[in-house]
């Protein structure tokens, strides 16, 4: 890794030279039909990746522009999308004021920037899903986690209300976590930890690409999820939001109250961008629809939560800006409660009063760094982006006798995942244009990724040694555009190596029996993997009222390689299958806009030769390699009833195989910790006005029971059945001054009395645990 910082660090301070000296811009104010700012609205001059926002009074400064005739286009959420063609004179400012009309049901100009360059939606041939600022912030009136957070969007199973998001898959598949395009997840030792890693203030916006994807790498069978952190403010040199809220159980209040304080700092000067923020929150314990205290397994009850992020973005020069980017986050579980075991499909498991043995569990620490550096017009027309990034990980998981041994002392333990990333993304894009007709981009560049990740206990006891993971990744992404046709084409090089050291598997006598387990002497050695991955979509955008698209991706993945560790029984590493996972992912949709409504829609089918699904044998889990097919669908539709009243919903249906015999016959249906039951979402929304609005949802999950009991009447985990549930929730906002506004909101408005999914097909006496009962959180935000 020194050779390529050393590399990066050469590279970057070579190009810094080619700053431009000429200065062509273009300023103005962005209003609407009655001349309130619009801000946050995209500034984009076609056939390039220039581009720009609105702050929140509607201004903006669109640079590196060249001279001659250029076309602009204006777009924002909720407004009919405007291009202006506009002559440009070197070394000249322009102002040009823009008034844009609204339009609710204009969702197509959502700009992502997860594909590693800025793209509105109608670009890209694949179902993507976009939670905007404004929306993060209703969900986060009804959500206990950052996991909730996700939970309207199709594709995406339902939270666990813990701290694990084992189950929480996408398109019945795991997907890669990222902030910043940071990786969260651990896929050479998956710990089901990766989704709650951030603090909800700290996050812009949620981009979510479905399907297999190769732009990432390791780990994106089912997608990615990108958590966007927050950008400097533009609306001046300060801007201070405080917000202080409080959030408890409506059934039963008594040990529920827990408080959220956070502070946010930004602004920005002609070169200097900054923004600064620090949350720190308090829970109670949960509470279910009984008012019974939530089982404290793993529970998001009774924690401490700390969160401080910052990002400095200055501009070297006109068309070259470089930026820094730290988050921290942590939260622990402080618990006086211990888990009372329920019985499966009788009565739940609950909080007790009791000694909690060993230490808190929860995610220790999550560091995340970043340096990046941005050229306009480097060479030519070419664009780069550089990142530099690091990520430092360790979350604990709760006591267990699992790992008793009593000939070395040891009651229990606890076990512990640790990883530590270091990587760079080199990324150029050239635009090409073969006449007026057809033109677009190459985007293409390389990714560095060194992964370090163990499981040990806080004993000392390895339980999975450290591997060290080396990632070498070229790819090439090609885009072209004619007429109203979209073509998009790429390729990337995966080449891992992994090293693994000497071990012993731990040795123990599981849950405190006679019969030891472990002890094994492994060689190690190194395990290499190489494999090109593929993708292709094409797009049509010329009729409004159906925009349909069409596209094959793949993605690669390596099942788990520490878990198979673990409780290796060969004495070599070169004998241990671990082969890797190459998921092909088939999508058809489309995109309509007719009059006031909106509709999306698409199916997918998603195979692999080898697949990734655990199985329990003699309370172990092991790897099922057959291969599998996961298939399914998503609708969804949003419509202006009237002004300022709004309706909308959703349907997302996931099923999955696997073929047992490996004959082609896909015969085995796939355990509830990846395929979820069928999800809808209906909501209505009212804002009328400034001052307030309010939004009523209703989440309905519903049954799968594909799996027998055995000849004892109990079930496998992962095969338990599931019921249906339906979950109303409510949240509203109040602006009391220019400066400050309150919010409520009611999770579980109607008070259902149910169990969680991974409760249900978990079919553990220890982890049947109820949701929530109905809860409140009541926030004050002030802005100055």
């Amino acid at each position: 890794m020194k050779h390529f910082t050393l590399l990066c660090a050469m590279i970057l301070a070579g190009i810094t030279g080619y700053a431009q000296q000429e200065e062509v811009s273009l300023q103005g104010k962005i209003t609407d039909e009655t001349n309130s700012p619009i801000p946050f609205v995209n500034i984009l001059l076609e056939k390039s990746s220039t581009g720009t926002t609105s702050d929140v009074d509607g201004n903006y400064k669109l640079e590196n522009i060249g001279p001659g005739t250029q076309i602009i286009k204006f777009s924002a959420i909720g407004y009919e999308t405007l291009t202006r063609e506009v002559i440009f004179d070197g070394g000249k400012m322009q102002t040009l004021n823009i008034t844009l009309e609204r339009d609710e049901q204009d969702l197509g100009e959502i700009v992502i920037t997860s594909n590693r360059t800025r793209e509105t939606l109608d670009e890209v041939p694949s179902s993507v899903s976009v939670l905007t600022t404004g929306e993060i912030e209703r969900l986060s009136q009804t959500s206990t986690s950052v996991a909730g957070l996700l939970a309207e969007i199709p594709g995406i199973s339902l939270s666990t209300n813990q701290t694990s998001n084992t189950g929480q898959t996408l398109r019945g598949r795991n997907m890669l976590v990222l902030i910043d395009g940071i990786p969260q997840s651990t896929p050479l030792r998956s710990g089901g930890r990766d989704i709650n890693t951030i603090d909800p203030n700290t996050i812009e916006r949620i981009e979510v690409i479905k399907g297999a994807t190769a732009i990432y790498g390791n780990g994106a069978d089912g997608g990615i999820i990108n958590y966007i952190t927050k950008s400097p403010g533009t609306a001046g040199k300060f801007k201070s939001t405080t917000e202080l809220s409080t959030q408890g159980s409506l059934v039963n209040t008594e040990h529920s109250l827990g408080s959220k304080l956070s502070q946010t700092f930004s602004g920005s000067t002609e070169k200097l961008g900054y923004v600064f923020s620090g949350n720190f929150q308090q829970t109670g314990i949960f509470r279910d629809a009984e008012g019974e205290v939530v089982s404290p397994t793993y529970g998001l009850g009774e924690t401490n939560q700390y969160s401080l992020f910052g990002k400095l973005n200055y501009a070297l020069a006109e068309d070259h800006s470089v930026e820094v980017m730290y988050n921290y986050f942590s939260s622990n579980q402080d618990t006086e409660y211990v888990n009372q075991n329920g019985v499966y499909g009788e009565r739940p498991a609950i909080g007790v009063i009791g000694e909690v043995p060993g230490v808190d569990q929860g995610n220790r620490f999550n560091h995340n760094a970043q340096l990046t550096y941005d050229a306009t017009d480097l060479i030519g027309n070419t664009d780069l982006k550089f990142n530099l990034y690091m990520q430092d990980f360790k979350t604990v998981y709760g006591f267990s006798d699992y790992f008793y041994n009593a000939e070395e002392g040891y009651e229990g333990g606890q076990s512990t995942v640790e990883s530590t990333k270091r990587g760079l993304r080199l990324n150029f894009k050239t635009p090409y244009d073969l006449g007026d007709q057809i033109y677009g981009d190459l985007l293409y560049g390389i990714d560095v990724l060194n992964d370090k990740t163990s499981q040990k206990l806080i004993d000392g006891r390895i339980w999975a040694p450290e591997m060290d993971m080396t990632n070498l990744a070229p790819y090439a992404q090609l885009k072209t555009m004619y007429r109203n046709f979209v073509l998009k084409a790429g390729l990337r090089f995966e080449n891992i190596n992994i090293d693994v050291p000497d071990y012993s598997t731990i040795y123990i006598f599981p849950y405190a029996g006679e019969t030891p387990n472990g002890g094994v002497d492994v060689d190690g050695g190194e395990l290499t993997y190489d494999a090109t991955t593929f993708n292709v979509g094409l797009r049509y955008n010329g009729i409004k009222e159906f925009k349909p698209f069409v596209s094959f991706s793949q993605s690669f993945s390596i099942a788990d390689l520490g878990r198979t560790l673990r409780t290796a029984t060969e004495n070599t590493v070169s004998l241990i299958s671990s082969e890797a996972v190459i998921a092909n992912n088939y999508e058809i949709g489309f995109n309509s806009d007719i009059g006031e409504t909106r509709f999306k829609g698409a199916y997918f089918i998603s195979t692999s030769d080898l697949g990734a699904t655990y199985r329990e044998v003699d309370g172990i889990f092991q790897i099922a390699r057959q291969p599998e097919k996961v298939y399914g669908f998503e609708f969804s539709f949003d419509t202006r009833i009237s002004r300022g009243l709004n309706l909308g919903s959703s349907v997302s249906w996931t099923e999955g195989k696997l073929d047992s015999g490996n004959n082609g016959d896909y015969n085995t249906y796939m355990n509830g910790d990846r395929i979820p039951p069928l999800k809808t979402l209906t909501y209505l929304s009212y804002d009328i006005n400034e001052r307030w609005n309010a939004r009523l949802s209703h989440l309905y999950s519903g049954s799968r029971d594909h799996f027998d009991p055995d000849a004892n009447g109990n079930y496998i985990y992962g095969k338990g059945p599931v019921e249906s549930f339906n979950v109303v929730n409510l949240n509203s906002s109040y602006r009391l001054t220019e400066s400050a506004s309150l919010s409520l909101g009611i999770e579980n408005l109607l008070n259902e009395d149910y169990y969680n999914l991974i409760s249900q097909w978990g079919a553990r006496d220890s982890n049947y645990i109820k949701a929530n009962g109905a809860r409140f959180n009541l926030s004050l935000k002030v802005e100055l």
